[in-house]
């Protein structure tokens, strides 16, 4: 029988509306109220969206921030600023795009400031568009610059024949070309337990894998926890392992050779998740010219067995 380990740092207490502590997308299932945000938070939240919601942010900060020192400028009257004028369209637009110069510092010559208090507001943009530009240029470098894991695992895991028993399989692939090397994995698995009081409580077990680390990571890999009497599903039926509403989580690092530093990836599955007695397909073959052609779309395909 398994070996049952300590509280990994998720807690022991059941709450039935709890129904994955990792949601699926390998995220952790909490929601923090309290807790003041501030710079850092931000600087997180800015390198870790995706490329379309961080080139949008940007831009509306770009227009936003225009858009108040233009209304500054007006307030302090167009007249201040040479070259603008009614022959020349809308005053307002005129007094943007001499906005969109000065934050840039770009200066085409045709727009100047005139008067101390437009040259001062002049001064005040010119000083918040160099900011600006440094700190997105920093984000810019801290996106590049920070690993990230491109593991894909399979929507759904299996439950399958293994050698003389049953085993769980699970499947995951690197989407990126470059190959992980010395590439880790661990299952811990938990499920709702009696204790001695009579209560239902949260247990652990880090569940054994045939292949727990690989050197290399070019193709898929399949984590095979063979239900032997080293599982906590030993002797189970179906219905039992249902009952328990076991969550499998597993952990995942390699070494990415590119950033020359670890890369890691998480994935929770829960009870729903299995497929029955069914087996994850191939999804390689080989070339005429001696290749491997492996296409990542059919990772999720099972055959019967």
């Amino acid at each position: 029988m398994a070996n049952e380990i300590k509280d990994p740092g998720i807690g022991t207490k059941i709450d039935e509306k709890v129904r994955r502590m990792i949601n699926a997308d390998g995220s952790y299932n909490v929601i923090k109220k309290g807790s003041t945000k501030g710079i850092r938070d931000i600087f997180k939240y800015l390198v870790e969206i995706s490329w379309t919601w961080f080139f949008t942010i940007l831009f509306v900060g770009y227009i936003i921030f225009n858009l108040i020192f233009t209304i500054i400028y007006l307030y302090f009257g167009s007249e201040n600023i040479l070259g603008v004028s009614p022959d020349n369209g809308p005053i307002f637009f005129q007094t943007f795009f001499f906005s969109i110069q000065t934050f840039t510092t770009v200066g085409y010559g045709t727009l100047a400031p005139h008067g101390i208090a437009t040259q001062i507001v002049a001064a005040i943009e010119a000083f918040v568009g160099f900011m600006s530009f440094s700190l997105a240029t920093g984000l810019l470098y801290g996106r590049f610059s920070r690993p990230r894991s491109k593991l894909k695992f399979a929507d759904n895991f299996v439950f399958s024949k293994y050698e003389d028993g049953y085993s769980f399989k699970f499947k995951l692939t690197n989407l990126r070309d470059v190959v992980l090397q010395d590439v880790e994995a661990k299952i811990i698995t938990m499920f709702n337990k009696e204790n001695k009081e009579g209560n239902m409580v949260r247990t652990y077990y880090e569940v054994p894998i045939t292949l727990p680390k690989i050197d290399i990571m070019a193709l898929t890999w399949t984590l095979v926890h063979k239900i032997d009497k080293e599982s906590p599903f030993w002797g189970k039926t179906k219905e039992e392992m249902i009952k328990q509403h076991p969550e499998f989580l597993i952990f995942v690092n390699g070494f990415d050779e590119i950033y020359s530093e670890r890369t890691r990836a998480r994935k929770s599955y829960v009870v729903d998740d299995i497929i029955w007695n069914k087996n994850f397909a191939t999804n390689f073959k080989s070339l005429e010219n001696g290749k491997l052609i492996m296409d990542v779309r059919d990772l999720n395909k099972v055959i019967d067995e």
